[in-house]
């Protein structure tokens, strides 16, 4: 079989001639009847079986299950029906291709026949590299373009269909829903337009397996592409609705916090997902890593237990980001103290936290932190805080002025929301008193600065209140007379 093949790629016919069951035609026809079968049997197999001679059997009888002195070389498929290609060993243990075969390869060749654009493609376009004719190449490039060209047009049409389809309606999903697809819809049409090449361009099994395959990979790709799309999409619904719904219950910023991270975090799980199937899908397309493709769409097994253990910390972060994403100790906008720093959570993914600190740094966080390690989350039940301002004073201060002046502080004030404000005395040490005020905001922004204002303006109204006397001060003890006749100093305590 290999050497048929060899000398009919060399279009040495003559010589392939001698490869083939010649036996019923005449002496007088044998020689010219033969270079013409072999020529149009090299045609069949070339456009319509992919002949490996490396699989045939080594035996010199041939594979037994074929028949006995008969191997089956390939099939072809003509007018809805497979025909067998055959080889047959003579008595003199000689094999070539059977008479059977040959009967039937004018038939055969007519269905193989070079069509419109073969036919009238110079000879010097003929010449073929990697097993396609120049011609063919030139071809494809075309119909890469071409098919581009289609598949925006193809866009385009579907697209304007769509949006007037979704301007009838109430609802925002469909028309996000179209803005989507729009782009995988180009590449979707085009992969349609250029899979009829194959058929124009009489390509080779081999090559047109190989662009099968080629084919079957894009298509995968925009298919996951899309999918990615309709997952955005339907987590971007779902957060609204719970936006929504908490308007109408009073509690919309709790409730869309912690949607949106339980959305972020699955809508990340589903892509990954997605994008691991869809990896897997284009192994199993060539057959070199099919094994690779077909592990990692299996559940279970050596492999799986070994990268396991290999990942167990990845792992672990992946399975911590679903359990937060359920429970959520935090959410996106929850104000937290962690590592001894205050900041909002601003982003939440598969395996780290992303905690904004005050002064606009970023603290990188490993999910499984927030899951093992306790931390303070203000905003967990509600963004409503109490916070105190801590003063020494003298003890003859009397606490209802300084009650009266909180109030005045406060009223009125708009980062006070006003629940909280009271005074009250939590420490008397031996020269000061230890005076707390209590004061409530709307959220931890508001409550850091209200908590600033007050102990600014109290502290102001303590030095011009009765000309400070209730500022804290030292007393001693003594002699009138000795104190009065005694050195002073400047930095001397009064």
């Amino acid at each position: 079989m290999t050497a048929f093949m060899t000398a009919a790629r060399a279009k040495d016919y003559s010589r392939a001639a001698r490869l083939l069951d010649l036996t019923s035609l005449s002496p007088q026809i044998r020689d010219e009847r033969g270079q013409l079968l072999a020529a149009q049997l090299s045609r069949v197999l070339e456009m319509k079986s992919w002949v490996e001679p490396e699989l045939l059997s080594d035996q010199p009888e041939g594979n037994l299950s074929d028949g006995t002195d008969t191997e089956r070389v390939g099939v072809v498929s003509v007018s809805g029906a497979d025909v067998p290609i055959l080889l047959s060993r003579s008595t003199e243990g000689r094999w070539s291709v059977s008479a059977t075969t040959l009967a039937r390869v004018p038939h055969m060749y007519e269905m193989t026949a070079p069509g419109f654009i073969e036919a009238r493609v110079p000879a010097a376009f003929h010449r073929k590299v990697w097993g396609v004719a120049a011609w063919q190449w030139l071809g494809l490039l075309i119909a890469l373009a071409t098919s581009f060209a289609i598949g925006r047009i193809g866009a385009v049409v579907a697209g304007t269909l769509a949006n007037r389809l979704a301007s009838k309606t109430v609802v925002e999903w469909d028309n996000e829903l179209a803005e989507a697809l729009r782009r995988p819809a180009r590449f979707f049409f085009a992969l349609l337009a250029f899979n009829q090449a194959d058929a124009v361009l009489a390509l080779s099994p081999e090559a047109s397996e190989v662009l099968a395959r080629l084919v079957s990979v894009v298509t995968i790709g925009v298919v996951a592409w899309a999918l990615v799309g309709i997952v955005e999409v339907v987590s971007g619904v779902v957060e609204r609705r719970a936006m929504a719904m908490g308007e109408s219950l009073g509690d919309a910023e709790l409730r869309s916090r912690g949607v949106k991270t339980q959305v972020r975090v699955l809508r990340r799980v589903a892509n990954v997902a997605l994008g691991i199937l869809a990896l897997a899908l284009m192994l199993t397309q060539f057959e070199v890593v099919r094994s690779i493709g077909v592990s990692l769409l299996a559940s279970a097994g050596v492999a799986g237990v070994v990268l396991g253990f290999a990942a167990q910390r990845t792992i672990g972060s992946l399975l911590a980001g679903l359990q937060l994403s359920f429970t959520q100790p935090i959410r996106i906008g929850d104000v937290v103290i962690v590592e001894k720093e205050w900041g909002t959570i601003e982003e939440i993914t598969l395996t780290f936290v992303i905690v904004r600190i005050w002064d606009e740094r970023r603290l990188i966080i490993p999910m499984t932190r927030f899951l093992e390690q306790p931390f303070e989350n203000w905003t967990k039940v509600s963004p409503q805080l109490h916070g105190t301002v801590f003063f020494h004073v003298d003890f003859r201060l009397p606490i209802d002025d300084l009650r009266r002046e909180l109030d005045r502080i406060v009223e009125g004030n708009p980062l006070w929301d006003g629940r909280t404000k009271s005074v009250c005395v939590t420490n008397a040490m031996d020269r000061t008193l230890e005076v707390r005020a209590l004061v409530s905001a709307a959220n931890s922004g508001d409550l850091w600065n209200l908590r600033v204002e007050v102990r600014e303006r109290i502290v102001a109204w303590l030095q011009k209140h009765e000309g400070g006397r209730y500022l804290p001060v030292f007393r001693v003890e003594g002699d009138r007379n000795e104190l009065a006749s005694a050195p002073r100093r400047p930095d001397d305590l009064r």
